[in-house]
């Protein structure tokens, strides 16, 4: 090849490819499991700031700021691709057909934050993410207060609570005045590895890890080749499983759910936690257990443990794996709070977790974010509405969020259920203090 040939035939671009790691691919393996782990989220902005001159919201701004700090950050531009005769887990690879429209929505017409449907107003009764884009999408709705709620609507498969917050962060400015970056595409000369080359790729790098020949036989015989036949079956089979059921098992396994939320001050909350002999996560969970209005008043809860690092090199998407904890909803409050605490605290990570009594109700986390505020295109972002990754039958599920010295407790349950009067139940039992109902951001 001559010099003129290479400057008018440049070389292929380069391949990218991040496996998923064995368990993630559930979150993907079936129509029911992919819609249930759509996790959604919303906060409440100024307004102010997201308006133009004539004061009306300046959609154009908007999608400058989206463009810019969300569809530029490398995780936002990933989609999934599957391995050829289901050889590998799924990767995560470039989308070379990226399209900022397709991740981007703003409402017609203003909400009233006091009465609208949370999760409406977050995304989540959307129609589902595509599997051939990168699963995330913005939804911005004016509100009559004259604030702005921005939804959020992401994946479990590309993250989890930890590592949702911190890619937050980065997509969010620490003031209003932050110089804005210019868009650009994380992947610009980077192609999407094909299925094909899925398999070539993990056999060098398992190669790599291993180092020599026994090395290698040892590391493949540490797991039953029926159950490595199992998953390849399993991946082959999937466009015949994938729906199975189709619309009525999808109903079936994901009933209508509806959500509310409370702004708990967090300094007077964990004192109260400290005097039952408890953490705001074990003071969280206890309140739903004693918050519970169900017949079966021995319930257990799942309660996830973080296993991500601090630091730039903790990189994993999904890094939490869920125990179990229970509680009497009759008991003394305090003594839940202390009996929840001590099970969290007595947990051995070396093994499985075991089983514990109670009927199973749903899930409670806490995640820490910043105590300073941070901005979305320039707005000051002055509440949070957390909702719980909760599977489509929990029937009491809530997530916190420490923010700015605040906790704020979002809690989902069945439509048929009064959602409202539980989570002003939590409010009272985590605070001590009468309900004060859905809070206002002013």
């Amino acid at each position: 090849m001559t010099l003129t040939d290479a400057r008018r035939d440049p070389p292929p671009p380069t391949a990218h490819a991040e496996f998923m790691q064995v368990w993630e691919e559930g979150y993907v393996s079936r129509r029911i499991a992919f819609e249930t782990m759509h996790t959604p989220g919303l906060f409440i902005a100024e307004g102010g700031p997201l308006r133009a001159a004539d004061g009306t919201l300046d959609r154009a701004r908007i999608t400058r700021f989206v463009d810019a700090m969300m569809a530029s950050h490398p995780a936002f531009r990933v989609r999934l691709q599957r391995s050829l005769l289901g050889l590998t887990p799924p990767a995560w690879v470039p989308d070379d057909r990226f399209a900022l429209a397709r991740h981007l929505r703003f409402a017609d017409e203003p909400a009233d934050l006091a009465t609208a449907d949370l999760r409406t107003l977050a995304g989540s009764n959307d129609e589902p993410l595509s599997l051939r884009h990168p699963l995330w999408r913005v939804r911005i709705t004016e509100l009559t207060s004259g604030d702005v709620a921005v939804g959020m609507t992401m994946h479990h498969a590309s993250m989890d609570g930890m590592s949702g917050m911190r890619l937050f962060s980065a997509t969010s400015t620490a003031s209003a005045d932050a110089p804005l970056p210019d868009p650009v595409d994380p992947f610009a000369g980077v192609r999407p590895a094909r299925a094909w080359e899925l398999p070539v790729r993990a056999l060098r790098a398992w190669w790599r890890r291993t180092g020599t020949p026994s090395s290698a036989w040892r590391d493949w015989r540490a797991k039953p080749a029926r159950r490595r036949l199992r998953r390849v079956a399993a991946r082959l089979t999937l466009p015949l499983r994938y729906d199975r059921g189709g619309d009525a098992a999808r109903a079936a396994a994901l009933p209508p759910r509806h959500s509310a939320y409370r702004d708990v001050d967090a300094a007077p909350a964990s004192r109260r936690a400290r005097e039952f002999g408890g953490t705001l996560g074990s003071l969280q969970a206890a309140a739903l257990i004693a918050a519970w209005p169900g017949a079966d008043r021995v319930v257990r809860l799942r309660f996830p443990v973080s296993f991500h690092r601090a630091g730039p090199d903790d990189t994993a998407r999904n890094n939490v794996r869920d125990m179990e904890v229970f509680g009497d909803a009759d008991a003394p409050f305090d003594r839940t709070v202390a009996s929840v605490q001590e099970q969290v605290a007595s947990r051995d990570d070396s093994r499985p977790y075991p089983p514990v009594p109670g009927t199973p109700i749903g899930y409670s986390t806490v995640i820490p974010w910043v105590s300073r505020p941070r901005y979305f295109c320039g707005a000051e972002i002055l509440h949070m509405i957390p909702f719980p990754a909760s599977l489509g039958h929990d029937a009491l599920s809530a997530a916190g969020i420490l923010y700015r010295g605040r906790l704020f407790v979002g809690a989902t349950m069945p439509i048929a259920a009064d959602v409202e009067a539980t989570a002003g139940r939590i409010f009272e039992l985590m605070t001590g203090e009468p309900d004060t109902g859905r809070p206002s951001p002013r």
